[in-house]
């Protein structure tokens, strides 16, 4: 008698379960045009729910997103390349942070979800206190420096030029010590006046900064152990990031000098 009633108190909660909370049991995700993308993450990535082919080049909207490509461009560029709201954030690294990559203001406060992310503020709200974390990453095997947010996330990338060699970039994590606008580097067999956004990272003069006297970037070492970058991309980074953030260099200097060699 007594498993009997076990039994029958098992029967009657799953009767419960079933019958009184059906959204557990019975909800499926919809997917209207059966392309394996679901119709809520085509709302995300501004898909056609209907159409199984957005853009219309013979291959499937999830087939395109799983490989990288945009799903709304026919000439099969990758999200990566694409910058649909010109607001320097490109396609996959929106899709990645999940803001809307064809309004350049997310959360229409007047500032850019570039603007946001970049200063460590979240692009879905309006609030003034920062919230993402941030830091610089540089890789000396590839010479290219990314700046990563919210854990990972690569918003930017840029060529960079590290230490010689004989003189190389040390590795380790850093915190930025001070910002000078313009500097003068003086040393043996050079002197580099008006060099401008510098940062130091590490004690005995190790900077980031750009470098007006060459163009190497992402193709060779070519300092004395700071990070060159080009004059241009040095004053982004300069204008975002202040005293006390992250800088975390990786990677082996090249022994040629050369990235590949």
């Amino acid at each position: 008698m007594q498993k009997l009633n076990k039994n029958f108190r098992f029967i009657f909660a799953s009767f419960l379960f079933i019958f009184c909370f059906p959204t557990f049991v019975l909800a499926e995700t919809i997917d209207a045009d059966g392309d394996k993308l679901s119709d809520e993450l085509e709302a995300i990535y501004h898909t056609d729910p209907k159409s199984p082919d957005t853009d219309g080049d013979g291959y499937t909207d999830y087939r395109e997103i799983y490989h990288g490509y945009s799903p709304h461009d026919p000439k099969r560029v990758k999200m990566s390349s694409r910058d649909e709201d010109d607001d320097e954030l490109s396609d996959a690294v929106e899709f990645k942070l999940k803001t809307d990559f064809r309004v350049a203001d997310t959360d229409r406060d007047g500032h850019s979800d570039f603007e946001e992310v970049m200063s460590g503020f979240s692009p879905f709200s309006t609030s003034t206190e920062a919230t993402l974390s941030r830091k610089i990453v540089v890789d000396k095997t590839i010479q290219q420096m990314y700046v990563e947010v919210d854990g990972g996330v690569r918003v930017k990338t840029y060529p960079v030029s590290t230490g010689n060699p004989w003189t190389p970039t040390p590795n380790g994590t850093f915190t930025m010590m001070k910002k000078v606008p313009v500097k003068r580097y003086v040393g043996v067999g050079y002197d580099l006046p008006n060099t401008k956004w510098n940062i130091l990272f590490k004690e005995g003069g190790y900077y980031i900064h750009g470098a007006y006297w060459h163009n190497d970037f992402g193709k060779s070492t070519h300092s004395h152990g700071c990070i060159n970058m080009r004059t241009e991309d040095a004053e982004v980074v300069y204008a975002y990031f202040n005293e006390g953030d992250m800088v975390e260099v990786i990677g082996e200097t090249p022994k040629k000098r050369k990235v590949g060699t």
